[in-house]
């Protein structure tokens, strides 16, 4: 089990809320006085380890970091979602991270695993908040290593062969890996990565993505027994 000092992922939890909700709305979903919540907004003081947990589990079970997110959402032409408006946020990847470390913390986890190009703000948000190693796959070998796990899969859009790559030395045998996407659609990349973990002989314990389109990517982990999360389903 991650151990880390919630007080702080609260106090964060809280400032980043702020910014969307009154001090009024706060009070009432966690029956903290206005006063109270901005001085811990403030810095002026810290809430109890067990206070901070409890605001913490309110936050994230009431859906309130879930909608925050929501909103900052865009589509392009009425059904195409623009994710550059969530992967290149800071406040979003706070808010991810935070709710991936309230999800996860428990799993005993050791690798974050992701695709390039916008994973990667994503995969590497989370690996920092749970203490992971961040695993990259890509779509060309990287210079200075000599043995790669390889998985190739048609792309949709465009339709295409892609191949995906990572060092054989960056996914030991027997590591406990959450797999990180920033968008779930046709679930093909997500079966190249868990394909890729397979080969390693490492064990998928999770999977996190900031949004989810339509339910195609299901069929890819029909047979996983393992806690997903998706933030924004559509």
């Amino acid at each position: 089990m991650i151990v880390k000092d919630e007080r702080y992922i609260c106090i964060t939890a809280l400032k980043l809320v702020k910014k969307n909700l009154k001090y009024s709305d706060l009070q009432e979903m966690l029956g903290i006085s206005a006063p109270v919540l901005w001085r811990y907004i403030a810095g002026v003081v810290r809430p109890t380890r067990e206070r901070a947990s409890e605001i913490l589990r309110t936050l994230i079970e009431k859906g309130v970091l879930r909608r925050v997110i929501t909103k900052r959402l865009k589509l392009v032409d009425g059904d195409v979602v623009n994710m550059y408006s969530l992967v290149y946020s800071t406040d979003i990847l706070w808010l991810a991270s935070i709710e991936a470390y309230y999800h996860f913390k428990d799993q005993q986890l050791e690798v974050a695993l992701t695709t390039e190009v916008d994973g990667i703000p994503v995969g590497l948000a989370i690996a920092s908040m749970l203490d992971l190693d961040l695993v990259v796959a890509k779509r060309r070998k990287e210079l200075g290593f000599s043995e790669f796990y390889e998985e190739t899969y048609l792309s949709r859009d465009p339709p295409s062969l892609v191949t995906l790559y990572v060092p054989r030395e960056s996914l030991k045998r027997g590591s406990r890996v959450l797999i990180v996407d920033d968008l779930l659609r046709s679930g093909r990349t997500l079966k190249a990565l868990i394909n890729i973990v397979k080969q390693a002989k490492a064990e998928v314990a999770g999977i996190f993505s900031l949004v989810a389109i339509g339910n195609e990517w299901r069929d890819v982990i029909k047979d996983l027994n393992v806690r997903i999360v998706v933030l924004i389903n559509r």
